[in-house]
């Protein structure tokens, strides 16, 4: 009675486990499908504006936060700020900026 309580617990579990790996992936592979769709709307590399209206930030804030060191894909082309389109939209999905530490 016990070895087929246990058989039966057993194939349960294995199923459990194929559900939830089915899950994941299908979780994993429709997010990677928005994060494309997302990014091949603006260019490599976008400017002050563009990256404002990805993040939601304003562009007083992006200034902000990259003179704090806070945004890790803004860059400098002379006296333009400029981001790498790829990394925003992760710097974005990880939650955005690090608490300032002055």
């Amino acid at each position: 009675m016990e070895s087929t309580m246990n058989h039966l617990a057993s194939v349960f579990l294995k199923s459990i486990r194929q559900e939830l790996h089915k899950l994941i992936e299908e979780a994993v592979l429709s997010a990677m499908g928005k994060m494309q769709q997302q990014t091949e709307r603006y260019p490599e590399k976008v400017n002050v504006e563009q990256a404002a209206e990805i993040t939601g930030y304003s562009k007083n804030s992006l200034y902000l936060m990259h003179s704090r060191g806070q945004i890790p894909c803004a860059f400098k082309i002379g006296a333009k700020l400029m981001f790498r389109t790829k990394e925003l939209y992760e710097w974005v999905e990880n939650g955005g900026p690090e608490p300032f530490q002055p």
